[in-house]
């Protein structure tokens, strides 16, 4: 069960940050005319992939998972 809660959350994470930035690179390509929509875009799946390591970070119990706990 904590598995399902688990990956639920990650995809919940990745959706929103993706779909927020996507929304706000949207609507200022809306309002001035710029080309800012794939930039949002990329941030936002980058927030997305930083949400979702400090997810799997927390639910493992760690700060990192790249460094050992015992150092």
């Amino acid at each position: 069960m904590k598995m399902l809660a688990l990956v639920s959350q990650l995809a919940i994470a990745m959706l929103t940050a993706i779909l927020i930035s996507g929304g706000i690179g949207y609507a200022i390509d809306a309002y001035c005319g710029t080309n800012l929509f794939v930039f949002f875009l990329i941030l936002g799946v980058a927030g997305g992939y930083k949400a979702c390591y400090n997810i799997i970070c927390k639910f493992l119990g760690r700060k990192s998972l790249f460094h050992d706990k015992d150092k």
